[in-house]
C-alpha cells in the first residue's frame, strides 16, 4: 500500500497527525513501569488485598494491547491506558466490596494524583495519563485463555458480573490485521523519527521514572498498519466531537472491531479512513432503518456483546451517523480544496496543535528537495515529500505483531 496514492499531501498530513497523538518512546517505558508495579503494590502488608495477589495476572487491554492509544484531545493532552487485574474473587465478595478493595489497596501507588473508584474499575490519574484498572475473576477450568467476569457496581442499582474476554479479543484483532508493504513501513518510521514525539507522561513522572531506562519501549508493530492509523484518527475526531455533549461516545472496542473488518484500501490512509466512516454509517442507517441496535459481539467470545450500554437509544444512533457523515464530507471537501484551507479542515477534525506540528513536519521535509511542488484539484496539494525519503531512513526491523476498552462509567462523587 503506498503512501501517494491518490492523495499525497493529504495521505503525509493524516500519518503526521496519527504519529502526533502517539506516546514517546520514553512515555510508553514510564507506562510499562506502571503496569509491571501494580501486583507488588497490591501485595504490601497494608493493602486489603495482599493475600490474593499470588497468582494475580495484570494485562494491557484496549487501545495499548492493539497499538491504538492515542492523546485522547478533549480537554488536556492525557493518554487513556487499561488494564486487566486478573485474581480469583474470594468466597463471598461482592462486585461492590472487590472495587471498594482495590480502590483502598491503591493508595499510595507511585506518582498517582487521584485514585477515582468507577462502576468497572479503579481509575488512576497521573499528570498527562489515566490508567484504568479492571479486576476480573477469571473463568473455573477449562476454559479459554483469559476468560472471566468482570464486575459491575454502579451507584444506583444492583451489582452484576459480565463474562468477557478481551484478551482473546486482542489476539483476534492482532489476527486481522493486514501489515502493509516494507515500504510503507519504512516511510512511517522515517516520518516518526523525524516528528520527535515529545514525552508527555514522562515529564509528569517522580518515583516511577527512577529505574525506566532500563526497560526496552514495548512497540507494537501492528500500530502502522493502515487500518490502526485510520482507527487513531477515528477515535481523536470522535474525542473532539463528543467533548461538549451530555452523551456517552461510541466504545472503543467496537470502534476497534469494525476499523479491523475494512479492508485496507489501496488507494491510501484518506481512502482507509473514508473507506471506515463509510462502513460504520452504514451501519448506523440500517440499525436506525430497522429500529435494533448495532449488537457487536466479541468474536473471540460470542457470550460478550461490545455495545450493552451503548447506543442508549435512537439519538445516539443519529448523532453518531450525522458526525461520520460530517467527517466523510470534510474529507471529500479536502481533496478539492489548497493547502491552506487542509490545515483549517485538519485543525477542526483533529485538534490545531496536532495538525500544526504534522504541518510543520510536512513542510520541514520538503526543504531542500530538488524538485517543484504543485497543487492539483481532487489531489490536494500535491510534493514530492521530502519528509519521506526512504534514503535518510535506518532499516527498521517488523516483527509478526505480538491484551477492550470497557466503558469506565465514573461514578458521581
Amino acid at each position: 500500500m503506498p503512501l501517494d496514492a491518490t492523495s499525497p499531501a493529504l495521505d503525509a498530513l493524516l500519518l503526521g497527525a496519527a504519529l502526533e497523538m502517539e506516546l514517546s518512546a520514553r512515555d510508553l517505558q514510564v507506562a510499562a513501569k506502571r503496569y509491571s508495579i501494580i501486583p507488588g503494590h497490591l501485595s504490601r502488608q497494608s493493602s486489603p488485598l495482599r493475600n490474593h495477589m499470588n497468582d494475580a495476572l495484570v494485562y494491557a487491554q484496549g487501545s495499548r494491547a492493539i497499538g491504538a492509544t492515542i492523546v485522547h484531545g478533549d480537554s488536556d493532552d492525557r493518554f487513556d491506558l487499561d488494564a486487566i487485574l486478573e485474581f480469583s474473587t474470594p468466597r463471598g465478595w461482592s462486585p461492590g466490596k472487590i472495587l471498594d478493595y482495590l480502590e483502598v489497596s491503591f493508595n499510595g501507588f507511585p506518582d498517582v494524583r487521584d485514585i477515582v473508584r468507577c462502576t468497572r474499575c479503579i481509575q488512576l490519574q497521573f499528570a498527562f495519563m489515566h490508567l484504568d484498572v479492571t479486576p476480573m475473576d477469571p473463568a473455573s477450568a477449562p476454559r479459554a485463555e483469559r476468560v472471566g467476569d468482570i464486575y459491575h457496581s454502579p451507584e444506583h442499582g444492583s451489582d452484576e458480573r459480565f463474562s468477557v474476554n478481551p484478551y482473546g479479543f486482542a489476539e483476534w484483532f492482532k489476527s486481522q490485521v493486514v501489515m502493509p508493504s516494507r515500504r510503507f513501513q519504512d516511510q512511517v518510521n522515517i516520518m516518526r523519527s523525524r516528528m520527535a514525539i515529545p514525552d508527555l507522561i514522562a515529564k509528569g513522572t517522580i518515583t516511577a521514572d527512577a529505574e525506566i531506562d532500563e526497560l526496552p519501549a514495548p512497540v507494537s508493530p501492528i500500530r502502522d498498519a493502515p487500518q490502526v492509523i485510520a482507527l487513531k484518527l477515528m477515535k481523536r475526531y470522535l474525542n473532539l466531537r463528543y467533548a461538549k455533549r451530555n452523551l456517552k461516545r461510541p466504545v472503543s472496542i467496537y470502534l476497534s472491531k469494525i476499523a479491523v473488518e475494512v479492508p485496507p484500501n489501496q488507494f491510501g490512509l484518506c481512502a482507509q479512513l473514508e473507506a471506515f466512516a463509510t462502513d460504520l454509517e452504514k451501519r448506523m442507517a440500517h440499525a436506525i432503518e430497522v429500529g435494533v441496535r448495532p449488537e457487536e459481539r466479541n468474536p473471540a467470545f460470542f457470550k460478550e456483546n461490545f455495545n450493552d450500554r451503548w447506543p442508549k437509544d435512537e439519538n445516539d444512533m443519529k448523532v453518531f451517523r450525522a458526525d461520520l457523515t460530517h467527517l466523510r464530507k470534510e474529507l471529500a471537501r479536502a481533496r478539492q480544496t489548497d493547502f491552506v484551507e487542509i490545515q483549517d479542515i485538519f485543525d477542526r477534525l483533529f485538534g490545531e496543535r496536532i495538525t500544526k506540528n504534522a504541518v510543520r513536519s510536512y513542510l520541514d521535509g520538503l526543504s531542500g528537495v530538488a524538485t517543484s511542488a504543485s497543487y492539483e484539484r481532487g489531489k490536494g496539494f500535491v510534493a514530492a515529500p521530502g519528509l519521506l525519503a526512504a534514503a535518510a531512513a535506518p532499516t527498521v526491523q517488523v516483527s509478526k505483531a505480538p491484551a477492550h476498552r470497557f466503558h469506565a462509567g465514573l461514578l458521581k462523587k
